[in-house]
């Protein structure tokens, strides 16, 4: 197999996506576009609900905070009864902190 035709198996493609009113250049596999739609959907809705919830609040401070939340749903999901409580009751500290900031 030639250097090229190793490269084209893992090529990957540009895909423009708006968050928060603003346009986004990732790049993607192949046949990966729909689930990265998805995500930008779900982060996109995120930031705007915190949006209209703080404000007052930057796009830094709503993007960290909607990261976290995404983060701490994700490893909620992921955990299980024996290891799942602590992580999940750290991070339900930490969210429970930055939402108080974010509202100052």
């Amino acid at each position: 197999m030639s250097t090229k035709q190793a490269s084209n198996t893992t090529e990957s493609k540009p895909v423009k996506l708006r968050i928060l009113d603003k346009e986004v250049q990732l790049a993607c596999k192949p046949g990966e576009e729909n689930d990265l739609a998805k995500a930008a959907a779900h982060v996109d809705k995120s930031m705007r609900e915190l949006r209209l919830r703080n404000t007052s609040s930057s796009v830094e401070k709503i993007a960290i905070v909607t990261a976290i939340n995404t983060a701490n749903a994700l490893l909620q999901s992921r955990s299980d009864k024996s290891t799942g409580p602590d992580i999940s009751e750290e991070l339900a500290t930490i969210n429970a902190k930055l939402e108080e900031l974010l509202a100052e």
